[in-house]
């Protein structure tokens, strides 16, 4: 178990940070460009300069995010419609990932099958969006930087139609 930090600025039209580790050092890099429509999102592994891109799809009724990871694997993010709780699916080819928590305050846990993969939670307090992400199996820490950044931007949007 370990875990990741991303610290978002304030005052935004763009989005450019790092992800930390727990020693501060940059493992990723998170970079938005300013869109009139739609939303992609690069984000680069550092050590390796591989990239992994989230796209926002056009023309659906609810948000909806793919994600293309560098190895070929793809992910789709998905808010369901609901009348008081905010509900995503998750869907891949090659793995079960379920969320439980509070969409909300920001804090929920990720699944695949029934064994708990990662956490994400938000800091309150703080100066800008601060989030840790506890990563139980690594092999998911990929998915779960790109899913707190979909639901991140859903729930700005919902926010700012409000």
């Amino acid at each position: 178990m370990y875990q990741l930090f991303i610290k978002q600025k304030v005052f935004k039209i763009t989005d450019h940070y790092p992800v930390l580790d727990e020693n501060q050092n940059e493992v990723y890099y998170v970079d938005q460009d300013f869109k009139f429509i739609g939303n992609t999102v690069n984000i680069t592994k550092i050590a390796t300069g591989e990239k992994i891109v989230l796209n926002r799809e056009l023309l659906t009724l609810m948000p909806r995010y793919t994600v293309d990871f560098y190895d070929g694997k793809q992910i789709t993010i998905k808010k369901d419609f609901t009348f008081f709780k905010k509900s995503f699916k998750i869907q891949s080819d090659d793995y079960n990932l379920s969320v439980k928590g509070d969409w909300f305050d920001f804090n929920f846990q990720v699944f695949n099958n029934d064994t708990p993969v990662g956490d994400i939670e938000r800091k309150w307090l703080t100066w800008g969006d601060t989030f840790v992400i506890t990563v139980y199996d690594k092999e998911f820490e990929e998915e779960l930087i790109a899913l707190l950044i979909a639901v991140d931007e859903i729930i700005d949007r919902d926010q700012r139609n409000n």
